[in-house]
């Protein structure tokens, strides 16, 4: 059983990851990939928004290595991927009103059942 909370958990951490990046960066706005590399602080200390990001991603992995430690990585890898793939297309919808067509929705469900089928 906890097992199942820390892949979550890293899971939604992972997922946070991505959302706190794209809201920091929306607030940024484009930049040039030299800027990134040049300028590395620039963009890192742009928006707390990034911080949060990158704080969660550095999360997600630690947990996910204590993951790693306890179940088999074919077990734990495809989950954590599909279900972080689907639940960033949901969140992108909710949260930055990104288009979500029919093909999305069949695509989330099938990624679902795959998960379900993973798991067993």
């Amino acid at each position: 059983m906890i097992q199942w909370i820390m892949i979550f958990a890293a899971i939604l951490l992972n997922v946070c990851g991505h959302i706190f990046l794209k809201a920091g960066m929306n607030k940024v706005g484009a930049i040039d990939p030299q800027l990134l590399i040049l300028d590395f602080n620039k963009v890192f200390f742009s928006s707390p928004f990034v911080i949060l990001g990158i704080s969660s991603y550095v999360a997600s992995v630690a947990l996910y290595m204590v993951v790693l430690s306890r179940t088999y990585l074919s077990f734990a890898y495809p989950l954590m991927m599909s279900t972080g793939y689907a639940l960033i297309v949901l969140f992108s919808w909710q949260v930055f009103k990104e288009p979500f067509s029919m093909y999305k929705w069949a695509g989330v469900g099938l990624i679902f059942i795959g998960v379900l089928l993973i798991g067993k």
